[in-house]
């Protein structure tokens, strides 16, 4: 696996975005823990995202017709984790 890129935590996001027209959901993070969740869940990213041939981030398209790995993303557990 490639090593990520140590991103200042005020500048760590996770960005869930809903295309109704294209009907997908459009998923991106660059926090690390977050994309290893989202990773075991639904896979591979559609995109990568490199600073200095490091990760920096990663995007997912997940298409309306997985619900199953829909329902897996959104949720508390995998896009927040538990934060202290």
């Amino acid at each position: 696996m490639d090593k990520f890129y140590n991103i200042n935590y005020e500048e760590q996001e996770t960005i869930v975005n809903i295309d109704y027209y294209k009907k997908e959901v459009l998923l991106y993070t660059s926090r690390k823990a977050a994309h290893e969740r989202i990773v075991k869940k639904i896979g591979k990213p559609t995109k990568k995202y490199y600073t200095n041939k490091k990760i920096s981030g990663a995007s997912w398209i997940i298409p309306f017709e997985n619900k199953k790995g829909i329902t897996s993303i959104l949720s508390r557990p995998t896009l927040i984790g538990n934060m202290k």
